[in-house]
């Protein structure tokens, strides 16, 4: 009897009130979006699939796994892919919605494919809603205060196939960077951080924890979008006359960055002077042309912050920032 017994009283346990704002409650939780890729493919039985050369290694490493046979294809510059008229029966299409910049592109991909043949990842796009599809993947912690975590939006599956079960000191030493920096600084944990990526894109799939749901249902998901959305139109309106850049910023509604491209990357001059800018999947310059597109995306783009930590002010240290180098 006392092996099932609740617990009751002791020292407290960490603990986040439930706002209920969450706003997938439908969505599978794993421990990644590769995770939740890789259990995606696995039971459809996908054999062909075409696939984005710029995409990260890890969401390559699932359809290795699986001996899945890829296709691969290059971007217009506005992020619309080059592609076949029409996709032959046994072929599958994979696309990104690039930096939250590209939902108009998927309505127009929806319209030129058939809906049960496309996988949406919004692993850069968390605010923007699935579309009916075969499934549809996101990654919290690129836009969350969380650790790990991958969602995945399917008709097709009726129940995930992965490990159930989490080692508590795994799970204690992938929040451990969350809060080094939250104590100290970024520099201080960024190893750790670095090392709990790696160990996030390999294994099979897994359960998200306990600990990264409630720290989910506990966001302020409605105030984190609107701060985004305001961050990101205040940079566009004082950057847009030098970002070469040419797409529909005006319609974002799920922005990860402010990407600005110019004819060379700054990053470097920013994170001199603590601005952390991220850099994006390098790993996929091995598998596209010099003269094209995203080549020239990945080479000379530099991602400035816009997320929900911040306000104008340290948009316009940004904006500083940039003009004084240029």
């Amino acid at each position: 009897m006392l092996e099932n017994q609740v617990e009751i009283g002791g020292y407290f346990e960490f603990d986040l009130p439930n706002l209920g704002h969450f706003p997938y409650p439908d969505a599978i939780k794993y421990n990644s979006a590769q995770s939740a890729f890789f259990d995606l493919l696995n039971q459809t039985n996908i054999k062909k699939i075409w696939m984005p050369k710029f995409i990260c290694d890890s969401m390559i490493r699932p359809l290795r796994k699986l001996g899945i046979d890829v296709q691969y294809y290059d971007l217009e510059q506005d992020f619309y892919p080059k592609l076949p008229n029409d996709l032959k029966e046994d072929e599958y299409l994979f696309y990104v919605n690039y930096f939250g910049l590209c939902t108009s592109l998927q309505k127009k991909l929806l319209s030129n494919y058939s809906h049960k043949k496309i996988i949406f990842d919004h692993s850069q796009a968390f605010f923007i809603p699935p579309f009916e599809c075969l499934g549809t993947i996101y990654s919290p912690r690129k836009f969350l205060p969380v650790a790990e975590g991958g969602l995945l939006i399917s008709k097709v599956l009726v129940a995930a196939q992965y490990s159930t079960s989490r080692d508590i000191a795994e799970m204690i030493h992938q929040y451990q960077h969350c809060f080094v920096r939250r104590l100290s600084n970024a520099p201080e944990a960024y190893e750790t951080f670095k090392y709990n990526e790696m160990l996030l894109s390999n294994g099979k799939p897994k359960k998200m924890s306990g600990i990264t749901e409630d720290l989910l249902n506990s966001l302020d998901y409605p105030s984190f979008k609107e701060i985004r959305l305001s961050n990101f139109r205040f940079l566009h309106s004082q950057l847009k006359e030098i970002n070469q850049l040419q797409i529909g910023f005006e319609d974002i509604e799920s922005p990860l960055t402010y990407p600005l491209l110019l004819d060379v990357n700054i990053s470097s001059q920013l994170i001199k002077n603590k601005i952390f800018t991220p850099t994006y999947w390098l790993d996929s310059l091995e598998r596209v042309v010099v003269d094209s597109f995203e080549y020239d995306f990945i080479s000379n783009t530099t991602h400035l912050i816009c997320d929900q930590r911040y306000s104008l002010r340290e948009m316009q240290i940004q904006i500083n920032m940039v003009k004084e180098y240029l």
